[in-house]
């Protein structure tokens, strides 16, 4: 919370008490207890992967932003620096929740991957295999400006952005091998306030 850049005005007004004051200590706060992800599973149909299990369990923390150096794919399928940030969930307790509620959070991993799927069941995407396609990936964030999704490819871990190119969901070329690369090669722009 001493870190302006860091976080988004209001993200903790509902959160728990006790996180609050630890946020005011350190960005990530370790978990005592675990967030029951069967929920997920009964959902979508698969187990979510081991790494974004420990994003969830081992933490409680805000969105996770940042820059980040990578390249996106453009309408004619070349690549251009990219230049936005990446945002990838948050894992806080709320108010009157629960631990396992932390699954179910606006912008957490189930309201994202929900989402894909419904956009991808919609205009956003006319390719017909695409829908047995967005089974491959979990949204795991999103990207500042354009609001791009971070996925998660499911058998290899690999990270992508999605592509809005109408016959893929994501670009040919990842920008990770894991999800740990991407979250230690984030990096937080220092800003200056300029008064005029």
């Amino acid at each position: 919370m001493a870190r302006p850049n860091y976080y988004y005005p209001g993200e903790y007004e509902s959160v728990v008490s006790e996180l609050k004051t630890e946020f005011q200590r350190s960005i990530l706060v370790p978990r005592t207890t675990k967030t029951n992800l069967e929920h997920f599973r009964s959902r979508f149909g698969f187990e979510l992967p081991d790494d974004i299990k420990d994003y969830i369990n081992l933490y409680w923390h805000s969105y996770i932003k940042g820059a980040y150096d990578c390249y996106k794919q453009d309408d004619d399928g070349g690549y251009y620096k990219f230049d936005e940030g990446l945002i990838l969930f948050p894992v806080l307790k709320h108010n009157r929740k629960t631990d396992d509620d932390v699954l179910f959070q606006k912008n957490g991993v189930y309201d994202l991957t929900k989402q894909l799927y419904k956009n991808c069941k919609k205009e956003h995407y006319c390719c017909d295999d695409i829908t047995d396609k967005v089974k491959e990936y979990i949204c795991i964030g999103w990207t500042g400006y354009a609001a791009h999704a971070v996925l998660y490819k499911i058998a290899t871990g690999e990270i992508y952005l999605e592509s809005w190119r109408e016959d893929r969901l994501a670009d040919d070329k990842q920008i990770a091998v894991s999800l740990s690369e991407l979250i230690n090669n984030i990096y937080f722009k220092q800003t200056k306030s300029v008064i005029r």
